[in-house]
């Protein structure tokens, strides 16, 4: 009996330890962000061709909650974050035309979603209206 008692505890310490080795290595798998006051430029690419471009200036970490709070994108929580519907007053229609919002991060795709996307001074993001 005391050995099965032992094997428990044992079985929960080793789980506990790869749980925490998990988690680690999670965490350093996470972009590191930057503090401090950062300007980036936006550009918009809407579907009749014209383009939009902004500049912030701000000390939030993210993509995502900057253009949130100022107005420039909205959208609807998924699975994977925010889903942009909305940018700079364009609303896109996949069930319609199939039709979305494509992000750049200093001209190439965006790796994650825009609540993802770590601010840099000076970077600049593209959100291109895009069909198919």
């Amino acid at each position: 009996m005391k050995k099965k008692y032992l094997y428990g505890i044992i079985a929960a310490a080793v789980f506990c330890a790869l749980a925490f080795g998990l988690w680690r290595v999670w965490q350093s798998s996470l972009p590191e962000t930057v503090e401090g006051v950062k300007t980036v430029t936006v550009e918009v690419s809407h579907a009749d061709g014209s383009t939009a471009e902004f500049t912030y200036r701000t000390d939030l970490e993210y993509l995502g909650e900057l253009l949130q709070q100022e107005g420039l994108i909205s959208g609807s929580a998924g699975d994977y974050g925010l889903f942009v519907e909305t940018v700079d007053g364009e609303t896109v229609d996949y069930a319609e035309n199939q039709s979305w919002w494509r992000l750049t991060c200093n001209g190439e795709d965006a790796a994650t979603g825009a609540d993802s996307v770590v601010l840099h001074d000076g970077d600049r993001y593209g959100w291109f209206y895009t069909v198919g």
